[in-house]
């Protein structure tokens, strides 16, 4: 059945958790015996109806919760718990705006190439991590083309209607983040701090280049006969660390694997979306022509890239206007 997804998240949430999402979408709790967790052999098909009744309402706050995997996410398409404007699937021309404070001095319309490097790498983590949320809907994506003004880089891009919206809801929800979460780097990210800091690296690189020069000169100076006896010395102080280290492991048992057997399990972070208020998410959808729920998937999947590229790019501001027609 359709419902079989939905209800199936709903069991995955903790109690306090199913209780907050039913008080958060306004609705009262009326669920039946399995999707309170009472009984695991409840009736399947009283749970199914209240999930058709009541599932539109509660989904934006359930992904705020649970990010699902994309099979899932098609399977709730499908179902019609996500609306979907089928028009935001025809590609539309849109521009999408790069503010940093490194380009207000730019004059003759002359950007740092720097600049136009990491907000290119910004703009196509962005595209990739949207056009990937938006698979489950059947949309493609296209990369854009760029055309630099003074004072800013202006991307000129086509695409479909969903990458405009979602570009504009990170772009809206980036700035309302409550407390942002933890997120690691990708490797694109740190390709825009590479790019932006390039004369910092090329001046520590020729530091570098300098220093190792100079211990090269001074340990051609050192004595041989001095440098092998330290070669013996080194070396007869590892053969005893090692016998050292050889008891222990007779005596004690394996101890790297015993501290990996305990080591504590790091509690998952929620979507990203769970650091937004809810308030917000609602308002920039409605302006993008996108349902809450979608709006929340597509802030679960493209926030931690702009989280990161934010976080190399203090000071970033961001901006979408659809193109008139």
């Amino acid at each position: 059945m359709p419902d079989d997804v939905l209800r199936e998240l709903i069991l995955e949430l903790s109690e306090p958790d199913r209780l907050e999402i039913i008080r958060e979408a306004g609705i009262s709790d009326d669920r039946p015996a399995l999707l309170r967790g009472d009984a695991e052999d409840g009736a399947v098909e009283e749970a199914d109806t209240w999930v058709l009744q009541n599932g539109a309402r509660i989904l934006p706050h359930l992904l705020r919760r649970i990010d699902p995997s994309d099979d899932a996410m098609v399977e709730l398409v499908q179902s019609g718990v996500m609306p979907l404007d089928r028009s935001l699937l025809e590609p539309r021309e849109f521009v999408v705006r790069f503010n940093h404070p490194a380009m207000r001095g730019a004059v003759d319309g002359g950007l740092p190439l720097s600049e136009v490097a990491a907000t290119s790498l910004a703009l196509t983590e962005l595209v990739t991590s949207l056009a990937a949320a938006n698979r489950s809907f059947g949309a493609d994506a296209v990369m854009p083309t760029v055309r630099i003004a003074a004072g800013s880089v202006d991307f000129f891009a086509t695409g479909p209607g969903l990458l405009v919206g979602g570009l504009g809801i990170l772009a809206a929800c980036g700035v309302g983040v409550i407390s942002a979460p933890l997120i690691a780097g990708t490797a694109v990210h740190t390709c825009i701090d590479m790019t932006l800091n390039w004369r910092k690296r090329s001046s520590e690189k020729g530091r570098s280049d300098t220093d190792r020069a100079k211990a090269d000169a001074e340990i051609g100076r050192v004595d041989a006969e001095r440098a092998r006896a330290d070669a013996k010395k080194i070396e007869a102080e590892t053969i005893g660390l090692e016998l050292e280290n050889e008891i222990k492991r007779v005596r004690l048992g394996d101890l790297p694997a015993t501290t990996e057997a305990h080591r504590a399990v790091k509690p998952a972070t929620p979507p990203a979306s769970f650091f937004v208020p809810f308030a917000l998410i609602e308002q920039s959808a409605q302006q993008n022509g996108l349902a809450p729920a979608h709006a929340v998937h597509l802030i679960n999947r493209g926030l931690p890239s702009l989280f990161g590229i934010l976080r190399v790019m203090p000071g970033l501001q961001i901006t979408v206007e659809n193109r008139p027609s």
